[in-house]
């Protein structure tokens, strides 16, 4: 809705200022036109009908002066100045009154110079002027790199001629073109930039470039004194105009998602070759006419392409896109005839203001569709923000819910291993004790050692699974300290060697583990292995991240044929719950038990 808006203020502002041109043209204005002039060329003197385009013949190809001589009768002298008004004098000329010069079109060499494309209003002095017939003379500067020639003049009252003529023309071929060379050059460096931002070949990118080349094209309308010299100059004007032709093709077909990498390379590279060959020629009229053929008939062609496409789609942008392009196929079509002399010499070209016009509502129909992204854009993100945090806050109790049943389930393990341990150990030590009192099958001291094995197991348990620590040489010291109390009335030496204050920290079930199995060992070099030393050895190795335990005895040893009894089992199926490798083996003399655990993926 606010694109069809914009097109339709657009199109009314448009049609209200052509109907004023149209109005401030067709009014009559007092004074006196002059048609008919003699010309002074390279050849003989002729007499002319103005307006007057030159022929190639007229003047010399590097460039050259020709006069036009007008006559004008005047039955008395004027009081006041009197005004020459000249809509058209190419490429540049002088004014000459009864053999007084007035002065040039601007100011320098009119070599130098370009009055081609804006009229220009002479106020006279009124000495310069006699009564009966007067003479002005025009001397016009014409090469062979455009149209030259001379329109018919108006002598009169200077500000009739002004308001009547002048006025609206200087304002439609040089302030109106000013404005609108430097809004499209503004435009484009803007859409430039944010094509770059995309960093892809977006529409703004081809928008860009077509609206700086076509800015550089129509500077020609208004400069009269370029800062380069005029053969190259001429060559800028025509290679622009011919660039954002192919610019605007391409630029439209991004807008419909048309272009192709092919295409894309196709009229880049017909682009830059024409671009040499119009260098190459001079800018030869006809070698300028038949390059821009194929751009003309493509021109012509993408309307109903556009339609085509605007037809399967039925978005309004398109809809405007394809009648601004229509704009331009129509003002190019008309602009090709007076190109080719079919059309009056004096006539203003319709595509720099339909180019630029077109360009201008193109550009604010882009500006508009990206602010109106833009708002959508932070309206998601507004919209995504609100999502996320409502997602948070769900994630969050989410996370809290899990984190409780976690801390339930942990404490739920943690109760079923302590359970496990007391069924294993002690537990399942005093169901045994209980059976073999009651069949009178145990002694008095065998029951004793039973229940300081059970009260010991207990302890190991408490102390291990009862702390929060995960230190393994804290608990291996604890473990130390218990063992010692426990041997104090025995005969038994016991020898400690622990290196184990880089290990890392590791979980109490790990750790419930290996002091069982150390435990295990120790029983059973005081049961049955008949020892008075007994060496345990704990040591750490940092690079391997390897512990390695060993418990020897100096007792009688397992024998040739060892029995495998439970106390070996029971050590076999903890060291294969924690990940170890246990090896009992027979040393001389003794026993040797050797637990190795790597705790680096112990946790």
């Amino acid at each position: 809705m606010r694109l069809r808006r914009f097109f339709l203020w657009a199109c009314l502002a448009a049609g209200l200022l052509i109907t004023g041109w149209v109005q401030a043209v067709e009014t009559v204005a007092p004074g006196v036109e002059i048609k008919q002039a003699s010309l002074k060329g390279r050849g003989a003197e002729q007499s002319v009908n103005l307006p007057h385009r030159l022929a190639p013949s007229d003047f010399l190809p590097e460039g050259s002066l020709v006069s036009y001589t007008l006559r004008v009768d005047l039955a008395a002298l004027p009081e006041k100045p009197l005004g020459i008004y000249v809509p058209k004098m190419a490429l540049s000329g002088a004014v000459y009154v009864n053999g007084h010069l007035y002065g040039a079109c601007e100011r320098g060499e009119l070599k130098d110079v370009r009055c081609l494309h804006r009229a220009y209003l002479f106020e006279t002095p009124s000495t310069f002027w006699k009564t009966g017939q007067n003479e002005l003379r025009f001397e016009i500067y014409a090469n062979a790199r455009q149209s030259n020639g001379l329109s018919s003049v108006w002598v009169g009252d200077v500000d009739a001629l002004e308001s009547h003529f002048y006025r609206w023309r200087h304002w439609l071929q040089v302030d109106l073109m000013t404005g609108l060379t430097w809004l499209s050059g503004l435009l484009g460096v803007l859409a430039l930039g944010v094509g770059v931002v995309l960093r892809k070949d977006s529409v703004y990118l081809w928008f860009g470039l077509t609206s700086i080349v076509n800015a550089l094209a129509n500077s020609s309308v208004f400069t009269t004194r370029p800062i380069v010299e005029a053969e190259y100059f001429s060559w800028l004007v025509f290679t622009s105009r011919f660039i954002s032709g192919h610019l605007l093709i391409l630029m439209f077909a991004v807008f419909f998602d048309k272009l192709t990498p092919r295409m894309r390379r196709s009229v880049l590279a017909y682009t830059l070759l024409s671009v040499a060959l119009i260098g190459l020629s001079d800018n030869n009229r006809f070698v300028v006419m038949g390059l821009y053929l194929p751009l003309l008939i493509t021109v012509l062609l993408m309307p109903g392409l556009m339609l085509y496409w605007t037809w399967k789609t039925r978005q309004s942008r398109q809809i405007i896109a394809t009648v601004l392009m229509g704009v331009i196929t129509v003002a190019s079509a008309y602009d090709w005839l007076r190109f080719t002399g079919d059309s009056a010499f004096v006539g203003m070209y319709l595509i720099p203001y339909g180019y630029s016009g077109v360009l201008f509502m193109f550009g604010g129909m882009l500006l508009a569709l990206l602010a109106f992204n833009l708002v959508q854009s932070q309206e998601l993100s507004t919209q995504l923000e609100a999502r996320v945090v409502e997602r948070t806050a769900e994630l969050r109790k989410a996370h809290e819910r899990l984190l409780i049943t976690e801390v339930e389930r942990s404490k739920t393990q943690e109760r079923e291993g302590l359970l496990q341990d007391m069924h294993d150990g002690f537990g399942s030590q005093l169901v045994i004790a209980k059976m073999m009192v009651e069949q009178n099958t145990m002694t008095q001291g065998g029951l004793a050692q039973l229940l300081q094995e059970s009260i010991a197991d207990l302890y190991l348990i408490v102390d291990t699974l009862g702390s929060s620590a995960k230190d393994l040489p804290s608990a291996l010291v604890d473990f130390r300290f218990r063992t010692q109390q426990r041997l104090v009335s025995t005969e038994l030496k016991l020898h400690w060697n622990l290196q184990v204050d880089h290990a890392p920290e590791i979980s109490q079930k790990v750790i419930l583990q290996i002091l069982r199995v150390v435990q295990e060992a120790l029983n059973n070099a005081l049961k049955h292995a008949k020892a008075s030393n007994v060496w345990l050895d704990a040591t750490y190795d940092a690079v391997a991240t390897q512990l390695t335990v060993t418990v020897a005895d100096d007792g009688v040893g397992m024998g040739s044929q060892p029995v495998r009894g439970r106390g070996r089992k029971n050590m076999m199926a903890r060291a294969r719950t924690i990940g170890a490798d246990l090896n009992v083996s027979n040393r001389e003399p003794g026993t040797l038990v050797q637990l190795r655990v790597v705790l680096g993926a112990q946790r």
